[in-house]
């Protein structure tokens, strides 16, 4: 896509809606996740914008676009991914009730790099460069620190590009369970989330077919146990020691 003005929902502006003063309860960190802040720090950035509610695929802005604006997640889920020259799209990381996204073309002025879209029925708010230059010194260190986690996040997705699919899933099955694990009184762990496994696939770059070849793998080696969408791990010691192997 080529460089120009907005031509999506921030070229039409943020809806006049009163700014939200509340944020759910920040989750925990995953690398494909962008990082949430505290209770405090999310109302304070969300009452520096206006808040507009977006339906189920609605783009929160596209790649290449160029704008002043920010966003923060105050509820649903936001995808962000990267639309390549052949045309398939990369999954990159999901923004979460208290996240921001966009903080980088907002303050640069460039184009955006990548694209978000709604997951589910989500409300947002749309913060300008102004409004944030003319915060106190705590929020723009916030700012500074997201925008230094989301290159971890890109980092992590240059290291996955080198690995066998095997540790591409077994990196992400990690990650998941420290965000979305439901730790048992055992060693079982049971995701709160139920993901397609289109959408695991996309996250570390495989395709669907090999996504859940590998799941099956892991499934007959009683480390991972599916129900229907639903993942279990079943011996979560034995999943961190495969993840830190990963790492070493």
């Amino acid at each position: 896509m080529t460089a120009g003005a907005a031509s999506g929902p921030e070229a039409r502006g943020a809806a006049s809606a009163p700014a939200a003063t509340s944020v759910p309860d920040a989750a925990p960190v995953s690398p494909f996740l962008t990082g949430p802040a505290d209770d405090r720090t999310a109302a304070l950035l969300a009452g520096l914008g206006t808040s507009r509610r977006y339906a189920r695929g609605e783009h929160v802005y596209r790649q290449g676009e160029r704008s002043t604006r920010f966003h923060l997640v105050v509820s649903g889920r936001v995808r962000i991914y990267l639309h390549r020259p052949d045309g398939t799209e990369r999954s990159l990381a999901y923004a979460e009730p208290g996240s921001s996204i966009g903080e980088a073309a907002c303050l640069d002025g460039r184009p955006r790099h990548l694209g978000a879209v709604t997951t589910q029925p989500s409300e947002i708010v749309a913060i300008t460069r102004d409004a944030l230059l003319g915060a106190d010194r705590e929020l723009l260190l916030e700012i500074t620190r997201r925008i230094a986690y989301k290159q971890r996040v890109m980092q992590l997705h240059v290291l996955i590009e080198g690995l066998p699919a095997r540790e591409r899933v077994i990196l992400l099955l990690g990650q998941l369970v420290e965000a979305y694990g439901e730790v048992a009184l055992d060693t079982t762990t049971r995701l709160s989330i139920r993901p397609a496994v289109d959408e695991l696939a996309l996250l570390v770059g495989l395709t669907r077919v090999t996504m859940s070849r590998e799941l099956s793998r892991l499934v007959a080696e009683g480390l991972v146990q599916k129900e229907g969408r639903s993942i279990v791990v079943r011996d979560l010691p034995a999943l961190r020691r495969r993840v830190h192997a990963v790492l070493a």
